[in-house]
């Protein structure tokens, strides 16, 4: 266990050398401190100076270990960290810890402001893409600006990397989102798994920008998604009146055109000063939608009006819809896009100063719609001709039916009687004197050799008769009368 300080008993050491000892220890007048006297050894007063530091050495578990096991035996002491600027001051504040960087520590220091408490403690480390430069020092209230500082100190030579554009963060250590864009899950350090920290970088699409000064104050954000969302400062606000629930739809969640971010959801439900509405059947929800005309300049150009822009096309049928981003937690977002079958913008179009961008149903809302015009069709069919029409058909299938049946019946009698069954004998024995009879005209056999003389006979009486068939083709008459022979011819005498 720790011992008090005790006077003429407790040491004052600086780097393990004893330096002086203290001499009393007593309360304040107004019971509120412990006032400490001490007095150091000879020649010792130079290590006094403006930014000197003194503070309890005592047994201390910590992220960095455990320190000051020492002190269970001899007891508490006090170390002296010597400075270096300054003349001597009258009184020094003790801390109970030691500091986290000493004061001749080349370095930075800033200060983080955030709106919620506990977010960082002394000692928490902090953290550039993954690797410790620097630690807290302090947190402190302000009742003023109703905010908490903590003052950080980045070692040299990691204090370049702290710009003008770097932005910090919460970091710890594991953090889950469920969006409508799914489920996140980031994982920091092993060192801030448990006590958390804070990170800083520039982010993407921003320049390095510049060094910063001394103290330079910055904001501290929840994650480094919402350092994303935060670079698109100017926004343009509307107001949407939606007929469909709104359960799932979150502050924050996108506004898209076909999977195109162009804004973010404002406040959901939204109630300007003096909005009444009744409620009835066509009862409409507003909620506030910001329009962010940065994330336009890439496509549109740097000089363009987006609010006019934005006008033009409402006329030419852009319109607003809730779609369901994640199925598993029912998340929903805002969805642009054109309905060309929507009827023109008739009526108000800005309300409490808001300009009005109209809506269609859409997700579930539409599923249903459609599936209670399917319905509604299916109710105007005119379903009793049909059925009865469908029954005389039935019927007069099953008429059908029968008659088939009986025709396969006697088909079945046929086939089973005893003449049907003698049929095929009476072919097979059909067949066996027709290959009998077909033997009979074989090469070789008599029928087959008589027939070939009777050719050869035939063919032998056609060549006598092919003379006197010449004779007749050339004088018809040539039976009846013989013909006259011809003399033979006698040469002539050639002309001279």
């Amino acid at each position: 266990m720790q011992k008090a300080l005790k006077a003429e008993k407790t040491t004052i050491k600086s780097r393990s050398v004893d330096v002086g000892v203290v001499e009393s220890a007593t309360l304040t007048d107004d019971l509120t401190h412990v006032q400490i006297k001490a007095r150091l050894h000879s020649g010792m007063e130079k290590l006094l100076h403006k930014d000197s530091v003194f503070w309890v050495v005592k047994p201390q578990v910590g992220r960095e270990g455990i320190s000051g096991l020492g002190t269970l035996l001899s007891g508490a002491y006090i170390e002296l960290q010597p400075g270096n600027k300054g003349s001597q001051p009258e009184s020094y504040q003790l801390l109970d810890s030691p500091p986290l960087a000493p004061p001749d520590a080349k370095g930075i220091r800033v200060i983080l402001d955030s709106k919620k408490a506990g977010q960082l403690s002394p000692g928490d480390p902090v953290l550039f893409r993954g690797y410790r430069v620097g630690s807290v020092e302090t947190s402190m209230f302000d009742p003023q600006k109703r905010s908490i500082s903590y003052q950080l100190f980045i070692n040299a030579p990691n204090d370049r990397l702290v710009t003008s554009n770097v932005r910090f963060w919460k970091d710890s250590g594991i953090a889950v989102d469920l969006t409508s864009a799914g489920m996140r899950v980031e994982m920091g350090s092993l060192s801030t798994l448990f006590g958390g920290g804070v990170s800083f970088d520039v982010p993407e699409g921003l320049e390095q920008g510049q060094p910063v000064a001394e103290k330079t104050a910055f904001s501290l954000y929840d994650d480094q998604k919402s350092i994303q969302d935060s670079l698109y400062t100017d926004h343009i606000d509307y107001l949407m009146f939606f007929k469909d629930s709104i359960r799932g739809l979150q502050p924050g969640a996108p506004v898209e055109f076909r999977g195109i971010r162009l804004g973010t959801v404002g406040k959901v439900p939204f109630f300007a000063p003096g909005m009444r509405q009744a409620f009835n059947d066509d009862y409409r929800i507003p909620v506030l939608v910001r329009i962010e005309p940065e994330r336009l300049k890439a496509q549109l150009g740097e000089n363009t009006d987006v609010g006019a822009h934005l006008a033009d096309l409402l006329n030419r049928g852009l319109r607003a819809s809730l779609k369901t981003g994640n199925l598993v937690t029912g998340a929903l977002y805002v969805d642009l896009d054109f309905y060309p079958k929507e009827p023109p913008l008739k009526g108000i179009r800005e309300f409490g100063g808001y300009q009005i961008i109209p809506t269609v149903s859409g997700g579930l809302a539409q599923i249903q719609q459609r599936l209670m015009e399917a319905l509604d069709k299916i109710n105007n069919l005119p379903l009793n001709p049909m059925i009865e029409q469908a029954t005389n058909t039935l019927t007069e299938s099953q008429r059908t039916m029968k008659h088939l049946q009986t025709t396969l019946d006697n088909m079945d009698k046929i086939t089973s009687s005893q003449s049907m069954q003698q049929l095929p004998a009476d072919m097979q024995t059909t067949l066996r004197e027709l290959n009998r009879s077909m033997q009979g005209f074989q090469p070789g056999s008599a029928a087959y050799n008589k027939m070939v003389a009777d050719m050869q006979r035939l063919d032998q009486v056609l060549r006598e008769l092919q003379p006197v068939l010449k004779t007749l083709n050339e004088k018809s008459n040539a039976l009846v009368f013989e013909a006259k022979d011809k003399k033979d011819p006698e040469p002539k005498r050639a002309k001279q």
